[in-house]
């Protein structure tokens, strides 16, 4: 902001309140055509995309939450002082199977204890308390297997009714290696999201100096430019060339994307629900694991690549 105020022989405070306000046009123009609150058919289409692209049925998302370190804001004492040891604000969000972010939930405290930073956003209590507009439960393809639609998500969220993470422990049964092989690929579309979001606008790869309320409003204009972009580019692979993000080829072998070639910029949060779950959830898990081991839901490469180890197990 003072290399612009010396640039443009202008005030810092004015740069600042442009910057603010150019922002807050951005997501109050774009977030209604290109961050809308999904409805039970946007949820339908997302689960389509992510059956044919990723071979998992039922998705209505891949979620996870990053912090994006901020300076220390004014008389905030350690309420955003994180355990990674840097002041941040929360970026918790979902996304579709071709990395478009479809429910985010922006500026939580980075010292907030992960397991309320979930359960408190906008769409995770929406979530959990059953008010989002789901599409009804529907049968697996090729069987008669009938389960809810879910988010997919990492070891660090809880196992719920419409949440999917992996079997805990390193040890596991042919199938449940399975069933977390095929969860991994499909939870890296939020992990390419956070990727190619922190690459391509760079005020995320360092800590950001501006208020609270300023900081809330640059990662807003990010996350909605982003989807913006990916829906308008029309093809011309600047933003999102072959290859920049994450993709796995026909016989099932990863191939990272370039984006990871510079590093992590944006960090992970840590645990944020417990292994404690219901029999019923429980038992939705072991139905979809037993899906991926079926005629109508295996992949051809699944065996070969748990034993090579493509990806996490």
């Amino acid at each position: 902001m003072q290399d612009i105020a010396w640039n443009y022989y202008v005030g810092k405070t004015t740069v600042h309140c442009i910057i603010k306000e150019t922002c807050q046009v951005l997501w109050e123009r774009l977030q209604p055509i290109y961050l809308s609150t999904p409805s039970k058919n946007d949820f339908e289409r997302t689960a389509a995309g992510f059956s044919r692209l990723w071979n998992m049925p039922n998705c209505i998302g891949a979620v996870n939450g990053k912090h994006v370190v901020i300076q220390s804001p004014k008389h905030s004492g350690s309420q955003f002082f994180s355990y990674k040891k840097t002041f941040s604000i929360v970026l918790m969000a979902s996304c579709d199977a071709q990395y478009k972010f479809n429910m985010v939930d922006i500026g939580a405290a980075g010292s907030n204890h992960d397991g309320m930073v979930f359960r408190e956003s906008g769409f995770g209590s929406a979530l959990l308390e059953q008010r989002l507009q789901l599409p009804n439960p529907k049968v697996l393809p090729g069987s008669s297997i009938l389960l809810p639609h879910f988010l997919v998500a990492d070891q660090a969220f809880p196992l719920h009714q419409n949440i999917m993470r992996p079997y805990p422990g390193e040890h596991l049964v042919e199938k449940k290696r399975i069933f977390n092989y095929r969860l991994s690929r499909a939870r890296r579309c939020i992990e390419n999201a956070f990727g190619i979001v922190a690459q391509r606008w760079r005020v995320l790869r360092k800590t950001i100096i501006a208020d609270l309320s300023t900081c809330e409003e640059i990662v807003k204009a990010t996350v909605v430019l982003h989807n913006f972009i990916l829906t308008e580019e029309n093809g011309k692979k600047v933003y999102l060339p072959n290859g920049y993000a994450d993709y796995i080829d026909g016989e099932g072998t990863l191939h990272e994307g370039r984006w990871r070639g510079t590093g992590q910029h944006l960090t992970g949060i840590g645990r944020i629900g417990t292994n404690n779950f219901s029999h019923r959830v429980g038992a939705n898990r072991d139905l979809l694991a037993d899906y991926f081991v079926s005629d109508a839901g295996s992949v051809p490469w699944q065996i070969q690549q748990i034993y090579a180890g493509s990806l996490p197990h």
